[in-house]
């Protein structure tokens, strides 16, 4: 058994503003303990929503904590419980924010320069078949770094949500070229280089990642109703038990 990586993205772009803030966000969940948290979050859907249908309920940060649901006890509670199942299965938070400018896209050239760039880190949080985002790079370091010291001798599997299959040959030709044509990507041991897509209506672990994405999103944008909530999946942040220079790398972490 591995550890699956559920990973997706949370920007707040505000038509007043300029820039935006992009969050890609990771939920690391032991392969052996998926199935038991699955069965208790299905019964948590069904005690607090009374969804007793797969699917018919999937967890996102937009709808559970907009300033209506704030205002709803039974929802608040539901999440509060649904942080202490994360802590009984020892799931582990990993996030990568960043504050972005809107820039209008360069067009591309199809040339010897693109060509010789493929599988290079993009300087924004955009990705393309030819390049990683750069806050999926960041994340994955610190991923790999996790299954390095806690899990020796396994890598870490991603999984996506599946959206069209143009977008997701896209992300996954970018993680490939990412991993196996570059010497930065190709030293993460700890990961395996071809991602998976599962659909988010269905998979747990991507609406947790969707939750704190969206947490860890609108906490850095500024939204002080989320400092409680962004706290807590804080607290199941990685962090590594190796010191550089009085430094310890984190799972979570806001990037110039």
């Amino acid at each position: 058994m591995s550890v699956l990586v559920f990973v997706d993205e949370s920007r707040w772009d505000r038509p007043e503003k300029k820039d935006y803030f992009a969050t890609t966000a990771g939920v690391a969940i032991e392969e052996v303990t998926l199935p038991d948290f699955s069965r208790k979050m299905i019964r948590l859907k069904e005690r607090f929503f009374k969804k007793s249908d797969i699917g018919s309920y999937p967890l996102r940060g937009r709808l559970l904590l907009n300033n209506r649901s704030l205002q709803s006890y039974r929802k608040q509670e539901f999440i509060q419980e649904l942080f202490s199942l994360c802590r009984l299965h020892g799931v582990v938070t990993f996030s990568t924010t960043r504050k972005c400018s809107i820039k209008v896209e360069k067009p591309e050239y199809d040339d010897f320069l693109q060509n010789f760039q493929r599988g290079a880190i993009s300087a924004s949080d955009k990705f393309n078949e030819k390049e990683m985002s750069l806050l999926l790079a960041y994340l994955m370091e610190r991923v790999n770094s996790y299954v390095l010291e806690n899990h020796p001798g396994k890598q870490a599997k991603l999984v996506f949500k599946s959206s069209n299959e143009k977008r997701d040959a896209i992300r996954s030709s970018s993680i490939l070229n990412f991993i196996y044509k570059t010497t930065f990507g190709g030293g993460f041991y700890g990961l395996l280089g071809n991602p998976l897509f599962a659909p988010a209506p269905t998979a747990d672990g991507l609406q947790l990642a969707n939750l704190f994405a969206y947490i860890v999103n609108q906490m850095h944008a500024g939204r002080m109703e989320m400092k409680d909530y962004f706290s807590e999946v804080e607290t199941m942040q990685f962090i590594s038990s190796v010191e550089q220079d009085d430094f310890q790398l984190r799972g979570m972490n806001l990037i110039d």
